[in-house]
Parts: structure tokens; C-alpha cells; sequence
């Protein structure tokens, strides 16, 4: 997400736009993946969108987000030191969550437009339930947490050990959705710990120094199996509810989320080297915003939609994924010049307390 360099990129980074780029595919993926889900659970939308669609979506989108996520993880711990980076990313994590959950909850207790379903005002105080989309952060947070404790970037042995200790547990607790803060996302933690391993500026150096036929060759050989295995459709996903956690959707599941994660990387890759696409780099620049906006936005808009009579599930699919990608973007806009940053960063006095600690 956008938050992820805790300094600002490098300048490798600022020069290849293949990690925004995944980071704008993924943030679209995943606001389409939730359209989805809010067009299935309306009963005024006539609906034909259920297939292998959103499956697909929740095979891949959010383990790319968590790949990339621990890509600069070693770089803030090296510069801030790990009580400090620590501090920051817990206090960041924190306060957005709470304030997001103030805020999507909240509208679920007072109804209206942004309300798709209701809450009660004693669920405002259930912060071990996650709202939505929410449990991205105490997640993400706990695993930034185990990672610049354990330093796994400091020998190869250490490394391959946490990575293959929180692949078992990814492998127990994947395709179950625990509604649970921390827990839920747990299948994802090996991805983080790779990207941790694996870490931005060596993505880069791959990028640059490989050819277009070869990334070519890559993308066509992991979609090839990503799409087999959603052919296939007898496989979990990693943290979406899964009908079947049996040994055999596990394998196909694990193999479809690994060939898709390759699939994004090497697309954003070959995308990174086109001109015009700068727009999709930025996207994936603002896209800790959009994360965090994109499902108010999205109940609003199916209400609105629904109100004049728009009852295809395409016409909810398109528009809902499109103004679910800017609406956040133009709130966030604003609020940096209604002096509302705080919506989506740390308040000024808090970063100040910080500095001074």
C-alpha cells in the first residue's frame, strides 16, 4: 500500500513503476471483488454475475497486496531501527483502523445510503471484530511486528525458517474466515514474509535486468497455471470462507495464489516499460485510500444505482468498480486541503510526539 516506505521510495524505486503498478492492478481487483460480493447479497439487482469470477479475484488480489507489502519492510528497520519503525507503523495501523471502523461501522448503526446492512451500537465497542475490509491492518501489523523482531533478512537459515514456519500455519488456516483481528489473514503471512526476503530493490534489479521475452515468458507460463487451477474451481482461498478444506483444494488453492501473485508481477513488469500508464502507477501509489474508502463509497453508489432503476449486474460491476477506484481519490484530495489528512495518515500532533519520543 501507499504507506509502505516509511522515508519515501528509493531512487531505484522511483525510476521503475513495476511495484505501483501491481499495487493499482491489485487495488482494482480488489474493489471489483467487493463489488461483486455487494451485487450477490442485493436482492434488487438482477443478478448473473455468480461464476468463477470473484473466486478468481480473492485467489490472488490481497496476497499480492501482502507480497509487496513486505518488500521495504528491512530497508525501514535498517534506517529507523525496529523499536521505532515499529512505533510508527503500530501507530499509523492503529489509528486508521479505529477510525475506520468508527466510520463504516458507525454508518451501519446510524443507516441510510452508506448502510447496506445494520449494526447495533454496542458493535462499535467489538473491535476484536473486524469491519470489512478492515482486518488487512491488525494484520499487517502483526506480521510487520514478527518480522522486525525475528530479523529474518540476517542469514538464510533464519529466513527459510520463519518462511516455512508461517507456511504450516498458513496451510491450517487457509480458506477459513475467523472474523477475528490478527487471525483473519494469517494465511497470508508467508507471502509478506517473501516479499520481506525477497525485498524492493532486488525486485527491481530482476526487472531491469530481464527482457521482455523473458518476462513474457513468465507471465504466459503463470497464467497458463493460474487460470488451470480456476478452470479446475476445486480450490480454497487463502481468506475468504472455503465450502472445502480438504488436502486437494489446499494444494490447488496454494498453487493458484503463488502462479497468480508470479502472473501480476510479471504483467506489472512489462506494463512498468509502456508509456501512458503512469495513471495506473499512481493508483497504486494512493492505494492504502482507496482500501480504506472504496467500500462507503460502494454502498453508497449500488444505492444510488438501484434508486434509479439500474438493476444489471454489469452496469453495478462497471460503474461500482470505477467510482469505487476514484471517489476515494478525490475524498483524498480534498481532505488534504480541507487540513482532513488525518483521514488516511497519522494526525500532525501524534507524528510530532513521535519524532520527539
Amino acid at each position: 500500500m501507499s504507506s509502505t516506505y516509511p522515508t519515501g521510495p528509493p531512487a531505484s524505486l522511483r525510476r521503475d513503476r513495476t511495484v505501483d503498478i501491481a499495487r493499482g492492478i491489485s487495488i482494482v481487483l480488489i474493489v471489483l471483488s467487493h463489488v461483486i460480493v455487494g451485487v450477490w447479497q442485493s436482492d434488487a439487482i438482477e443478478t448473473g454475475a455468480k461464476g468463477p469470477l470473484m473466486p478468481a479475484l480473492y485467489l490472488v488480489h490481497i496476497v499480492v497486496f501482502a507480497f509487496l507489502a513486505g518488500l521495504f519492510v528491512e530497508r525501514g528497520v535498517s534506517r529507523r531501527g525496529a523499536a521505532r519503525y515499529l512505533a510508527e507503523r503500530g501507530a499509523l495501523f492503529v489509528w486508521l483502523y479505529l477510525l475506520w471502523t468508527l466510520l463504516q461501522r458507525g454508518s451501519r448503526v446510524l443507516g441510510g445510503p452508506f448502510a447496506s446492512t445494520a449494526a447495533s451500537p454496542v458493535e462499535l465497542l467489538r473491535l476484536w471484530r473486524p469491519e470489512g475490509q478492515l482486518w488487512f491492518l491488525p494484520w499487517l501489523l502483526a506480521a510487520t511486528v514478527l518480522v522486525a523482531l525475528v530479523h529474518p533478512w540476517r542469514s538464510r537459515r533464519r529466513g527459510l525458517a520463519l518462511l516455512g514456519a508461517t507456511a504450516a500455519l498458513a496451510l491450517v488456516v487457509w480458506g477459513w474466515e475467523p472474523n477475528a483481528v490478527v487471525v483473519q489473514g494469517l494465511a497470508l503471512t508467508p507471502f509478506f514474509v517473501a516479499g520481506v526476503l525477497v525485498r524492493g530493490d532486488r525486485v527491481v534489479d530482476l526487472v531491469s535486468g530481464s527482457t521482455v521475452l523473458r518476462l513474457g515468458v513468465l507471465a504466459l507460463a503463470a497464467g497458463v497455471v493460474y487460470l488451470g487451477v480456476v478452470a479446475v474451481g476445486n480450490f480454497a482461498m487463502p481468506t475468504a470462507a472455503s465450502p472445502d478444506r480438504s488436502a486437494i483444494p489446499l494444494v490447488w488453492g496454494v498453487l493458484g495464489s503463488t502462479s497468480g501473485l508470479v502472473l501480476v508481477l510479471a504483467v506489472s513488469a512489462l506494463l512498468a516499460r509502456l508509456p501512458g500508464l503512469g495513471w495506473l502507477g499512481f493508483v497504486g501509489q494512493r492505494s492504502m485510500e482507496i482500501y480504506l474508502a472504496h467500500i462507503l463509497v460502494g454502498v453508497l453508489v449500488r444505492a444510488v444505482l438501484v434508486d434509479e432503476g439500474v438493476q444489471t449486474d454489469g452496469a453495478h460491476l462497471v460503474v461500482g468498480t470505477a467510482v469505487g477506484v476514484l471517489a476515494p481519490l478525490g475524498i483524498w484530495w480534498l481532505a488534504g486541503r480541507a487540513r482532513m489528512g488525518w483521514l488516511f495518515a497519522l494526525p500532525a500532533p501524534l507524528q510530532r510526539r513521535l519524532r520527539a519520543v
